[in-house]
């Protein structure tokens, strides 16, 4: 049997991604590909190095991973309980990456290591997740420049995360995406992007936590509600403290408790004395399912959003950047709403709309529809693994 490698983000720190890396698996494994997950770890070298200085220049890389590795550093020293705290949900993140990734390539040492190793591969894949974002592309890893020649490329609801690249990386991007078979990508500003910066085209596929369903997720994550009482789950990464108000004002006029999660990324001073309880026991598993069983959601997250809408939720996304900036985030939920026919799950201002009714019977049509389609993306282009 031909054999896949997998490029994906099943160890981040980040419910996201861990979800749809096993979403991704699930989806191979019911159709009998034989995968493994490629571990990459780079070996610093001069011409590494050299490679790495652009990222330094980079508003998007300095925005997402300097200054994040800035403020947990002051966390910790400044907050020492939280960072106990955060090592709690680590553990949980932790424990579920472990049980539910067990079909792991050798870990590659090193570019060199990494391109010998691919060999074995006949076709490689690139998951989902921000992997083509400016800040990470130098790499050659989610790019899949590794592979070899006569070696399937392949991408799965890639995402740029952001809605324009710079010219300076024009010629970057357009190498890459030259030597791809099949592309899919998650966001409508992604096929724009595409086909922009290379002759290839692109199609726009659901996230991968889309190609199970709600009853499929329950087999795999069954219900557990640690509330025994109904409750708003709040799941907001960015630091607005209006949202929380509101939020607040919301639950008081209903007569719910919150549950919200703290502090996911760094300390967010938005987050203290916001919410009825703020357990960090919570992994993956335990994030579905407070999404499950609550009465609302109000996110600011992308995933927060879809398995709210999986699960037929009353739910409201907030922006968690501002519109029209460079290191703005917001095209997966502009495609989200666009494509499922949920702008009105946007809040404009009025937090009392949550409680507007959805026609998820119009919503599932558009949903089954599109993923009927990426379904067939992954037909064709896993044509030859099978």
């Amino acid at each position: 049997m031909r054999k896949l490698g997998i490029c994906v983000c099943y160890q981040h720190r980040n419910y996201g991604s861990q979800l749809q890396s096993y979403a991704t698996t699930v989806e191979l494994e019911k159709r009998g590909i034989d995968y493994e997950i490629i571990r990459y770890k780079k070996k610093l070298t001069p011409s590494l190095a050299v490679k790495m200085l652009p990222k330094l220049f980079n508003p998007v890389f300095i925005s997402d991973r300097v200054k994040i590795r800035y403020k947990k550093n002051l966390m910790m020293k400044t907050h020492p309980q939280l960072g106990r705290d955060n090592a709690v949900r680590n553990a949980c993140l932790a424990k579920f990456s472990a049980e539910h990734f067990k079909k792991l390539s050798p870990v590659f040492l090193g570019y060199d290591e990494l391109k010998k190793g691919a060999e074995k591969y006949d076709a490689v894949m690139v998951g989902s997740d921000q992997l083509w974002a400016p800040g990470g592309i130098t790499s050659d890893f989610y790019n899949l420049m590794f592979a070899g020649e006569g070696t399937t490329r392949l991408s799965y609801a890639a995402s740029f995360g952001v809605s324009e690249i710079e010219p300076k990386l024009h010629e970057k991007y357009r190498r890459f995406l030259s030597l791809m078979d099949y592309i899919s990508v998650r966001e409508n500003a992604g096929k724009r992007l595409v086909e922009q910066l290379s002759d290839k085209t692109a199609e726009v596929v659901v996230d991968p936590v889309m190609l199970l369903s709600a009853d499929e997720w329950l087999e795999k994550i069954p219900s557990e509600n640690r509330s025994n009482e109904p409750y708003i789950f709040a799941y907001l990464l960015g630091p607005s403290e209006e949202y929380r108000r509101q939020i607040t004002q919301f639950a008081k006029k209903k007569g719910l408790k919150i549950i919200t999660s703290h502090h996911m990324d760094t300390f967010n001073k938005a987050d203290e004395g916001f919410g009825d309880e703020a357990p960090f026991d919570v992994g993956p598993a335990e994030f579905v399912n407070l999404i499950r069983n609550a009465e609302y959601v109000f996110t600011d997250s992308f995933h927060g959003s879809v398995f709210s809408m999986i699960y037929q939720k009353q739910f409201m996304i907030f922006d968690r950047y501002e519109a029209g900036t460079i290191t703005s985030k917001n095209s997966r939920i502009d495609s989200f709403c666009e494509n499922y026919g949920l702008k009105d799950r946007r809040f404009g201002g009025d937090i009392s709309a949550a409680d507007n009714p959805i026609d998820y019977a119009a919503v599932c049509q558009k949903t089954d529809a599109h993923i009927k389609k990426s379904k067939a993306f992954l037909d064709k282009a896993l044509a030859d693994l099978g």
